[in-house]
């Protein structure tokens, strides 16, 4: 019963913001996005090869890093890679 509880105020509370968005000032939204983009950036996305928790932030820098080894043609084939661990 808590459970259903919980799930109608959050229900109502979106209905809420949904309205209230259109009319709340610009001071407003950029601190509301500024705690947005904070929740997502310290969220868990995936690990680093040694375990540790990876953030979006830290998987989208790693993603960005990878690109540009790519594209300086920084990068091995899998072939030579296998012949590295001989």
């Amino acid at each position: 019963m808590g459970y259903t509880r919980n799930i109608m105020g959050i229900l109502e509370l979106r209905k809420k913001w949904m309205k209230s968005i259109k009319t709340v000032d610009d001071r407003f939204l950029l601190m509301v996005d500024a705690l947005y983009e904070g929740y997502f950036k310290n969220e868990v996305v995936a690990y680093h090869p040694n375990g540790q928790p990876m953030t979006r932030q830290e998987y989208k820098m790693a993603l960005d890093t990878a690109e540009a080894q790519i594209e300086k043609g920084d990068f091995i084939s899998a072939d030579d890679f296998e012949r590295e661990e001989d």
